[in-house]
């Protein structure tokens, strides 16, 4: 083959100066939100993390809360992105997602200290936006899930799927919740997380005939 007949994949364009920039002031808030919170992180305390001047950080985001709204979202998307499984029967694709969401949460302090949220933070409509869209994501894929689980025959016909979707992140969330918040129930173990998937899938999955 000569070197006419090779077509070259294009390679990735870098993300300019301005983006990079960017990312990092929220590199550095991200780990000063998990170090210290919200409510004593400053927007000074972002800049000298980062390495740039706070006019900078203010180019960039009107203010601390707006720093915030980007790095809740940008965790959410990278959690979501790890959560999913792609390929292989509908069961093992939600039992992998389960799997996925706590490592993500174990190995991630900052979704603890977001999850982590104070007053001023709540009371905040555009977080509370972000989060809901990432939660409703999460729930249409889910239903699109179950559908094609339910559709190909490897699920129970009977099901409900709103609802399972909801109870599928009721449970992703309760187990998230004591992983971070172990006082009670240690959702780090893995015997426990695996009888809670068993017991989760085990009732979605269509009788076979014996």
């Amino acid at each position: 083959m000569s070197m006419s007949q090779i077509t070259l994949e294009p390679a990735p364009a870098r993300p300019g100066r301005a983006e990079r920039t960017r990312q990092r002031i929220l590199d550095a808030a991200g780990q000063s939100f998990a170090a210290a919170g919200y409510a004593k992180t400053t927007v000074e305390d972002i800049a000298a993390r980062a390495g740039v001047s706070k006019g900078l950080v203010y180019h960039h985001f009107r203010g601390k809360e707006a720093v915030h709204r980007a790095v809740l979202r940008r965790t959410l998307d990278d959690w979501h992105e790890a959560c999913r499984g792609e390929g292989g029967r509908v069961l093992e694709r939600i039992a992998a997602m389960l799997r996925r969401a706590l490592a993500y949460a174990k190995d991630n302090p900052l979704l603890h200290a977001l999850f982590r949220l104070d007053q001023l933070v709540l009371l905040d409509t555009a977080s509370r936006g972000v989060v809901k869209e990432s939660l409703e994501r999460m729930h249409t894929e889910l239903v699109e899930l179950l559908q094609e689980g339910m559709a190909t025959g490897e699920l129970r016909d009977d099901l409900d799927v709103t609802h399972v979707a909801d109870l599928i992140r009721i449970q992703q969330m309760a187990f998230i919740d004591h992983v971070l918040n172990p006082e009670w129930i240690d959702a780090s173990d893995d015997g426990l997380v695996e009888a809670g998937i068993a017991v989760l899938c085990n009732g979605l999955a269509r009788e076979r005939a014996r």
